[in-house]
This record gives C-alpha cells, sequence and structure tokens, in this order.
C-alpha cells in the first residue's frame, strides 16, 4: 500500500474558455499555477467527449469520442507528477440531451462549450506516477 496525509495548502477556482480542450486547460492551469498534487472537480458542458475505460485484458484504453453536446455532470480527478510535469487524471460522468449518462477516463479532445472547477492543493510530497508492468497503467510509484 502506497499512503500518504496531506494537510490543505489553497483552493482554486476557475473557468476555461469555449472551445478550449478540457484536459490541455486543465493542464495549462496546473502548470501556471505550480499545482503538483491535490483534486479536481467540475462541472460544465462540452461540445465534444472523448472517454474511455481500459482494458484490463489487454492493458489499453479504449476510446470514444462523441461529437454531440452534452452536460458535464460531473468530473473528478487527482493531481500528481507524470513525465516531470503536472498531471490531472480525470473522470467525468457526461449527461445526453434524451438525459442518458455517459461516463469514463477523460481524454484529451474533450471540447469545452463552459466549464467551472475547482482545485483542492495539498502540500507535502508530490506523487510521482510510473509504469506498472502488472496492470500496464501510469501509477503513484512515490
Amino acid at each position: 500500500m502506497l499512503f500518504r496525509g496531506f494537510s490543505l495548502k489553497g483552493i482554486f477556482q476557475g473557468r476555461l474558455q469555449k472551445g478550449d480542450d478540457l484536459i490541455e486547460g486543465i493542464k495549462a492551469f496546473l502548470k501556471d499555477e505550480s499545482i503538483h498534487k491535490g483534486i479536481i472537480s467540475g462541472i460544465g458542458a462540452a461540445s465534444r467527449v472523448s472517454i474511455g475505460y481500459y482494458d484490463q485484458t489487454e492493458k489499453r484504453y479504449k476510446m470514444d469520442t462523441f461529437e454531440e453536446p452534452m452536460e458535464i455532470l460531473s468530473i473528478k480527478g487527482n493531481i500528481s507528477i507524470k513525465d516531470g510535469e503536472p498531471f490531472p487524471h480525470l473522470h467525468g460522468v457526461f449527461s445526453k440531451k434524451d438525459h442518458t449518462c455517459l461516463g469514463g477516463h477523460i481524454f484529451e479532445g474533450t471540447e469545452v462549450f463552459a466549464f467551472e472547477f475547482e482545485v483542492l492543493e495539498f502540500s507535502g510530497d508530490t506523487f510521482i506516477r510510473g509504469y506498472d508492468e502488472e496492470t500496464g497503467l501510469y501509477l503513484w510509484m512515490a
């Protein structure tokens, strides 16, 4: 088990602009604010959604892109360091116009219509992501 206790260092609220890529926009915010650890949440709407799931047998993500307006009901994620850069690992639930929902791991290519977010930054040591041979994922190693 890998475990660390943290205390709250800061709370940030913000929004991305219409047309922004959700992942790239959050990465830029984290880099600009030098945030390396914490949690993210958010709500809003998207014009295009790229989500997927991890196929545990094939050890790879399978992604789908939906080219339609959707509500962003909930974004939840964590922040750590991967390849020397702040890395937001985000999952989300999205609602279509018929109120059915889709969810999964969020990928680049998710285009924001409107997105408001919160980041809770932690103090203390940062988790670093590294490749885990057993799962094929980049997980917290140290």
